[in-house]
């Protein structure tokens, strides 16, 4: 049950971000690859490809880098609702976030 509810919430986030940048993204075409990126973000949920956590987490990771390259400086409500992406990426318990830091530290070796 934790599971739909954890899909919705998702599926939630990222289509109000989504509805948010989609005007602009018909004005200026940098925004059309966030469009694509939380598209391709609520199949993966929906077909349950990838956990929403995960999904949430590579979404706010993406999106950060996409606005950091093309130079994109979103409003006070975009932000909101990506900061509420990442919050939502971040495991409730001690040891999702132990795995989340042994994941996210992994170098390769040489």
């Amino acid at each position: 049950m934790k599971d739909k509810k954890d899909e919705q919430t998702a599926i939630i986030l990222f289509d109000t971000f989504k509805k948010l940048i989609l005007e602009k993204s018909s004005q200026d075409n940098r925004y059309s690859q966030v469009v694509e990126l939380l598209n391709y973000a609520i199949e993966r949920v929906t077909n349950r490809s990838q956990t929403p956590q995960l999904e949430a987490r590579a979404v706010f990771q993406n999106i950060c880098t996409i606005c950091f390259v093309d130079k994109i400086k979103l409003n006070e409500e975009e932000a909101d609702i990506l900061k509420k992406i990442d919050n939502f990426s971040h495991s409730k318990g001690i040891w999702g976030e132990m795995n989340t830091l042994n994941i996210s530290n992994m170098w390769p070796s040489k």
